[in-house]
């Protein structure tokens, strides 16, 4: 990072940002938005960082034509998200504007997952899977796949990725989703969402409450039992082998020893919990249909409400790394975070 010349004052404009320096080792904190005097606050620092990570939100306008339910981040600032209208829409700037690349699926987009190489998938309500080989840009349909509407996915290393759709059956595939397997039935009822937590651990969750796991990247699995006290909509894994998941009847539920045990952590958000996000940094966020974000810095233990954020339930999440969050509503809007500090020029 450049620093503070004694003869004159460095406009913020002028500094250099240090890009070999471990930043992962610097705490968050939120001290607001910059002042009006940009330069008088680079007088005062040595490093500029984000300190936002989820905090702000800009809405970005009605973006799409159907209701939001799925977005993925595919790295090199490429974004995609899915809409009930099956429209696939697709961000090659971090979210900040938003390319329509038409009817892509022949239902509602359910699901999207990221799995590296530029190969992205999605499922949809009329059991097919779409596949995209150049970073979403153009996409192929694989048939009928699932048995039933598909609304849960997760990819798990080493070209090994999973499915769940509304008969309870797991589908796996292990060339990149090429082609596919089914495992047969394995939750209780429609499995609605998955997360992978390294090590071959995978966790996914039904309407029944339950939780199952397992420890062969997705081959065998086993019922944890009824954790949560409604149907689980959302999961997110945010390393260290913690886990979150929300529920219907707005309680968040954490595990830190990789999926294995649970604690409920109580009523958390206004309305069912239908979306979280990693962002790094212990920051974890998710969405209600309240039209709240709520907001942990200490990797899930504790939460605060953000407010009433989006225009509508709040139906995906993304995060997109440089402090960059998405997220999308019913209301076909699209809002962003970003870093509280940017480069002036």
């Amino acid at each position: 990072m450049g620093r503070i010349s004694r003869g004159g004052i460095t406009k913020l404009s002028q500094l250099d940002i240090d890009v070999n320096k471990n930043w992962k080792g610097f705490s968050i904190k939120n001290i607001g938005a910059p002042p009006a005097d940009k330069d008088a606050l680079a007088r005062g620092l040595v490093d500029i960082y984000s300190c936002d990570y989820g905090l702000n939100w800009v809405d970005l306008g009605e973006i799409t034509i159907g209701q939001i339910n799925a977005m993925a981040y595919l790295g090199n600032g490429i974004a995609i998200l899915g809409d009930s209208a099956q429209h696939v829409w697709r961000s090659t700037d971090y979210g900040a504007t938003w390319t329509d690349l038409g009817v892509i699926t022949s239902d509602d987009i359910n699901v999207m997952a990221y799995l590296g190489n530029g190969v992205a998938i999605l499922g949809d309500d009329d059991y097919h899977v779409w596949r995209s080989t150049d970073y979403g840009a153009t996409w192929a349909d694989l048939g009928v796949i699932a048995s039933w509407a598909i609304h849960a996915m997760a990819y798990l290393g080493n070209g090994i990725v999973i499915l769940g759709d509304a008969t309870n059956h797991v589908y796996r595939s292990t060339d990149y989703g090429a082609t596919w397997t089914d495992l047969g039935v394995i939750a209780s009822s429609l499995i609605r969402t998955m997360a992978y937590l390294g090590n071959g651990i995978a966790i996914l969750s039904d309407d029944f409450y339950h939780v199952f796991r397992s420890t062969d990247y997705g081959a065998t699995w086993a019922d944890l039992g009824e954790i949560a006290s409604d149907a689980i909509w959302a999961m997110a894994y945010l390393g260290n082998g913690i886990a979150i998941l929300g529920d219907e009847a707005r309680h968040v539920y954490r595990s830190t020893d990789y999926g294995a045990t649970w604690t409920d952590l109580g009523v958390i958000a206004s309305g069912q919990i239908i979306a979280m996000a990693y962002l790094g940094n212990g920051v974890a966020i998710l969405g209600d249909n309240a039209q709240h974000i709520y907001r942990s810095t200490d990797y899930g233990a504790t939460w605060a409400d953000l407010g009433v954020i989006a225009s509508g339930y709040i139906g995906a999440m993304a995060y997109l790394g440089n402090g960059v969050a998405i997220l999308g509503d019913n209301f076909q809007h699209v809002w962003r975070s970003t870093s509280a500090f940017q480069l002036w020029s």
